[in-house]
């Protein structure tokens, strides 16, 4: 077996059958899975579109959010929650917010703070965090804790840490 592999012949003839096998495997395997997967990008690209026109109509606003880059110190804990939990129909007397002190991370300003909400189901802790995360793109979830509580199906104590980046 081993004088197959010192006489060259061996090569001249493995290289070429190597190569029409590659040839075999692109024509029939690769180049189908790769039309198929353009034309999902070209369908996921088209639905985009319509999906990124419908955003721009419902909240314009959101362009001009890149351009305020000065605008980020605007941000308060106390407000944005009291804001949202309304929005969400979570009453003051069933969170509490606990906002600690600025901060340097990484060469940047931060401020931390924990809030805990009880009870509250999961339908409405979803939409609340995230209206949040969606109004500050600076506004990172760190922690999120959820714990079942005693006395119906649906009701929860959610411990977050959030981080929001000056």
């Amino acid at each position: 077996m081993r004088d197959y592999f010192k006489n060259p012949n061996f090569y001249y003839v493995l290289i070429p059958i190597a190569a029409a096998l590659l040839a075999v495997y692109a024509w029939s395997v690769s180049m189908p899975d790769a039309q198929s997967n353009w034309h999902k990008k070209q369908k996921q690209y088209e639905d985009s579109q319509g999906w990124i026109t419908k955003i721009l109509a419902l909240a314009p606003e959101r362009l001009e959010y890149q351009n305020q880059k000065g605008t980020s110190q605007d941000f308060d804990y106390a407000a944005s929650v009291q804001e949202f939990a309304a929005a969400c129909r979570i009453p003051p007397s069933d969170y509490s917010l606990q906002a600690g002190r600025e901060a340097k991370r990484g060469g940047r300003r931060t401020k931390s703070a924990n809030l805990q909400i009880k009870p509250i189901d999961v339908g409405k802790f979803a939409d609340f965090l995230s209206r949040m995360l969606f109004r500050w793109p600076d506004l990172q979830c760190e922690q999120l804790k959820l714990t079942k509580q005693k006395g119906g199906p649906d009701i929860w104590k959610a411990d977050i840490k959030f981080t929001y980046y000056y």
